[in-house]
């Protein structure tokens, strides 16, 4: 049984299994508050796989899109409540996971925000390109 919709896997997605934007992002910012996505990961419940991709590009792209400006500014800080959930979202968990990823994005921070008009979408494809290239927090995909 899968629940996982455009938000992943997790206790939103079993909750919300409707497929519409608004919800979705409702399930999104449940799973990541609850961490239930990763935990789910890890035991292979909630509509999880131990195997499954823990960047869902379209979790991180609606989390960027939502708090972009926010992410922005934090991204530049290299510190941030927001920035740490974008951590998570990105694979990055415990607190050296956290920090490294806010260090990683303040050094790479124009590389990964170009230019004040950069899209959503840009940002999250940057973002993992440089993750790549720099092994940060074991990229995904």
């Amino acid at each position: 049984m899968g629940f996982a919709g455009d938000s992943g896997c997790g206790l939103g997605s079993v909750v919300i299994q409707k497929n519409s934007k608004g919800l979705q992002l409702l399930s999104m910012t449940t799973n990541a508050t609850f961490f239930s996505q990763a935990f789910g990961i890890t035991s292979g419940t909630s509509g999880c796989s131990s195997s499954g991709i823990v960047m869902n590009d379209k979790e991180v792209e609606y989390y960027v899109e939502i708090n972009q400006s926010d992410l922005t500014r934090e991204m530049a800080q290299g510190k941030g409540e927001k920035l740490n959930t974008l951590a998570i979202l990105a694979g990055c968990n415990g607190e050296r996971g956290k920090a490294a990823f806010a260090q990683f994005t303040k050094e790479r921070f124009a590389s990964i925000v170009p230019n004040a008009q950069v899209t959503s979408s840009i940002v999250v494809e940057n973002l993992k390109a440089e993750m790549k290239n720099t092994n940060t927090c074991v990229a995904q995909n």
